[in-house]
């Protein structure tokens, strides 16, 4: 069992509360997390009730949980302290589990279903409310994979779920923006069986903690070609620019909200607009401050 912390885990803290990890980064004395669900007694997930509704930076900002600046990134993230952390749940020790046991549950009868058909059980988890052991009949399944080629081997094999139209509508409605529809996958998310299922990329390896240092210098925006390998499909999504055809120059984008993932996955064109980065290993275009919301938009 791993003794550290992966993007998609969830921890319960000494209260009971549900906190959802993102990143791998793994500082001393706390880890980047945001606070799921809280225990009221008459939430839908058991009991449980989820805070953060809609997701996007701009509605993780206001939660009530403690934030700390980082410096090296010039920016503020969400928290729990290690002290306060009671339980930490893996994603892929829940699949063990579900395997381990004679599944009679309708939510696990489909999740074992498509992941044998289409992903198999090396280097995969089960995330969500399954991971906290709240869900109900009619949740969403949230699958982990694991590394760079169980990622790129998923993407290239699977043929896609059915599409999943409210997610298109919600997308729309909670980023402002017109054009979720481009930025939609079906072999990432969608329906199957009637059930609706997200497939999620996680870098099965912990990250180097202030390995580069940041500094905010104002909104920018740019048009330009970029190319997105596996790192444009995990959290925080990033591709380079290859051209930039309209602005000044930058060698990356960043994407800290995971809707934008799929427009810096392989080579496109986009229109992108955030929080100009200046760091020492270069200029990035930062999608997801708070100051500065932000969007990816694929041209092609």
């Amino acid at each position: 069992m791993r003794d550290y912390f992966l993007d998609r885990d969830l921890v319960i803290s000494k209260d009971g509360s549900i906190y959802s990890v993102f990143t791998n980064y793994d500082m001393p004395g706390y880890i980047f997390a945001y606070l799921k669900y809280v225990y009221t007694g008459s939430g839908l997930w058991r009991g449980y009730e989820r805070v953060f509704r809609a997701y996007g930076v701009h509605n993780l900002i206001k939660l009530s949980q403690d934030f700390v600046y980082e410096p090296c990134y010039d920016a503020s993230f969400p928290i729990i302290l290690k002290s306060n952390i009671k339980e930490h749940l893996r994603p892929e020790d829940k699949l063990r589990e579900i395997l381990s046991k004679s599944v009679n549950n309708n939510l696990e009868l489909i999740l074992l279903d498509f992941i044998e058909k289409y992903i198999g059980t090396s280097n995969v988890g089960i995330g969500g409310s399954l991971l906290a052991g709240i869900s109900h009949e009619k949740s969403d399944i949230d699958i982990i994979v694991y590394g760079h080629k169980k990622a790129l081997d998923y993407l290239e094999s699977f043929p896609g779920f059915e599409v999943d139209k409210e997610w298109i509508l919600e997308a729309n409605s909670n980023y402002g923006i017109d054009f979720a529809d481009l930025l939609y996958d079906n072999r990432r998310r969608g329906i199957y069986k009637g059930r609706k299922i997200s497939v999620l990329f996680v870098d099965d390896k912990p990250w180097r903690y202030c390995e580069h240092l940041c500094r905010k210098r104002g909104r920018a925006r740019i048009r330009a070609k970029v190319f997105g390998d596996y790192e444009a499909l995990i959290y925080p999504a990033k591709a380079y620019v290859s051209t930039v055809i309209e602005g000044e120059k930058v060698n990356a984008i960043l994407s800290y909200e995971g809707l934008y993932s799929s427009a810096l996955f392989g080579e496109k064109e986009v229109i992108a607009e955030g929080m100009m980065m200046e760091c020492d290993d270069g200029n990035y275009i930062l999608v997801g401050d708070r100051d500065v919301r932000g969007f990816v938009k694929p041209l092609t």
